[in-house]
């Protein structure tokens, strides 16, 4: 079930220069089971508990007041950079793989000053619950591991997952917004290009555990009993 409603903020971070420049500082490794795209920084929560603990609590202000009850646990932040995977904007190894982060609120912040609109994130109803995709995360997680790649087969497997969905929404990749959505949300990053030579940078989080006295489905849902 869908607890937290979909969520987009502009102009999120005051200083965004400053944001950038603090991504610069950190080491990035691949992940190695091949779960992800690209690189990310360890969790921030390790490196710089602070502005982990700013961001996190940032997000969740835009689903609950600042004077409520509210704690979370089991977070993750990384800072998270992609570079393209072919040369072309249209080669399939550039759109990312539909999925969801099985978390309880997740999302993500631009931070490429300049990007392509169209590589930002979309969001997926299933046609047909449930989806078996196993075939389709081995597929991702034998690329994303080891580079190794039928085209044709992974073309087709990209292909047969996304014929399972219909697009709901799309959010461009625009300069310090911030798009939050519940963490069994289906989504997809739509390309990996941002632009010619450049790299997709991006904070995304993970909110595994939020202790509160309600959610906003809560609340909508306590409204609509009274009509």
């Amino acid at each position: 079930m869908i607890i937290y409603p979909i969520t987009s903020v502009n102009n999120f971070f005051k200083n965004p220069e400053k944001i950038i420049k603090l991504s610069k500082k950190f080491k990035y490794t691949k992940a190695g089971d091949g779960s992800w795209p690209g690189i990310r920084t360890n969790n921030l929560s390790t490196t710089n508990y602070n502005f982990f603990k700013h961001t996190i609590l940032s997000v969740l202000y835009m689903y609950y007041g600042s004077s409520e009850a509210i704690e979370f646990d089991k977070a993750s932040l990384f800072f998270h950079r992609i570079k393209p995977y072919a040369s072309s904007k249209t080669d399939r190894r550039n759109k990312g793989w539909i999925h969801k982060d099985n978390c309880s609120l997740g999302g993500i912040i631009y931070l490429n000053k300049t990007a392509l609109p169209e590589s930002g994130t979309s969001l997926y109803t299933p046609k047909k619950e449930p989806i078996l995709n196993d075939k389709h995360i081995k597929t991702k997680i034998d690329y994303f591991k080891d580079g190794k790649i039928n085209l044709t087969k992974y073309k087709n497997t990209q292909l047969d997952l996304e014929k399972k969905f219909i697009k709901t929404h799309t959010f461009e990749n625009n300069y310090n917004t911030m798009v939050a959505f519940d963490g069994h949300q289906w989504h997809a990053c739509d390309n990996y290009c941002v632009g010619e030579k450049k790299e997709r940078l991006s904070l995304v989080f993970f909110i595994h555990k939020i202790r509160a006295n309600d959610t906003p489905r809560m609340r909508l849902d306590h409204l609509q009993s009274r009509l």
